[in-house]
């Protein structure tokens, strides 16, 4: 059994084992099935479960989240249900299976397009597929057990936008859609240099392919893109030091920015681990709550509540700055401009 499930599991009494399970559902569970939400499908929640535009992914969310909490009862209640190794794997993989099992429903193309890579792996001798710390990864039979892990969100989101220089490297003299199925996923593999988790394979072969089914709604895709450059850059820091000093040149450009440029930035940035730009500045020890309250020119209480709601997509960015979402989006886009050429001096 995993060992962050003991103390739940060991817990003397029932006030104890509900904090301990409100624990694993609050810290571990509830961030990891938001992240699977937004790799396999693209949906986002808030830290509460919300999504106020896109009623599939608060549907989505709950349902996860209610299967986690009935399997951790089940486990303290009786003696026969598979022990379960890896908390995280687990809460991932049942995550996954209910976003496949509505991709089915919605997406039939890319769930027959993820059937057969599936199938194309298990008989091809240098391709192939493998399980890693609760996620099937895909690649070159060589990577296969090397430890290696799938790229960050961020940069899956940047391959995608680079595709179309992929096809004309890769695919100057021939159509990539007329290529072999294991041609394109040899071309793919080298080009990106290591595994690949496979439903953002799904993603990136179906763009090649252009294999569409009906649009399923998503977050603010163009947001995610667009701050992605901050979060790979913070993430790609050497030291924690340096990642503190990136943050806190980014706070003080965030504060030179017009009002609705600052806030459509930061009420809908997010880091790897789903906080918002708040925590992340206060948790570095960037600012204090009176120094927050000053840079986003409001009250320390009007921040607090502002919090509670990030990261926000679009649509309740729009709805907090009482304002239309494409107007977010304009923000938002010339914040990123404003923001790359400053750090990048």
């Amino acid at each position: 059994m995993d060992n962050v499930l003991a103390p739940y599991l060991t817990a003397d009494d029932e006030r104890d084992r509900q904090q301990q399970l409100d624990e694993l559902v609050t810290l571990r569970a509830a961030p990891l099935i938001r992240k699977v939400l937004r790799r396999t499908l693209g949906f986002y929640v808030n830290a509460q479960g919300i999504n106020a535009s896109n009623q599939d992914a608060e549907d989505l969310y709950q349902e996860a989240l209610t299967r986690i909490i009935q399997v951790l009862n089940q486990l303290h209640t009786s003696s026969t249900i598979t022990d379960i190794a890896n908390f995280e794997g687990y809460v991932s993989r049942v995550t996954s299976n209910i976003c496949m099992d509505f991709l089915r429903e919605k997406s039939p193309a890319r769930t027959r397009l993820k059937d057969t890579l599936r199938d194309l792996f298990r008989r091809h001798g240098d391709l192939v597929s493998w399980e890693y710390e609760g996620e099937i990864l895909c690649g070159f039979a060589a990577w296969r057990n090397t430890g290696k892990s799938a790229f960050p969100d961020q940069d899956m989101r940047e391959l995608e936008i680079k595709l179309e220089a992929f096809q004309s490297i890769r695919f100057a003299d021939e159509d990539v859609k007329a290529a072999p199925l294991s041609q394109v996923l040899s071309e793919l593999f080298d080009w990106i240099g290591r595994p690949v988790d496979i439903d953002s394979l799904v993603r990136l072969v179906a763009y090649l392919l252009n294999i569409k089914d009906h649009q399923v709604a998503s977050f603010d895709d163009q947001g995610a893109r667009w701050d992605a450059y901050f979060k790979a850059n913070i993430h790609s820091a050497e030291s924690h030091a340096q990642a503190n000093e990136l943050l806190a040149r980014l706070w003080h450009a965030i504060t030179e920015l017009p009002g609705e440029q600052r806030d459509a930035f930061t009420f809908g940035f997010e880091d790897e681990a789903g906080q918002d730009l708040f925590t992340v500045l206060l948790g570095a020890g960037i600012v204090t709550w009176d120094e927050l309250a000053d840079g986003m020119q409001r009250s320390v209480e009007e921040i607090a509540k502002l919090r509670t709601q990030m990261p926000m997509d679009g649509s309740l960015t729009a709805d907090v700055l009482g304002t239309e979402r494409k107007n977010v989006w304009k923000w938002r886009y010339r914040a990123i401009r404003k923001l790359k050429t400053k750090l990048e001096v």
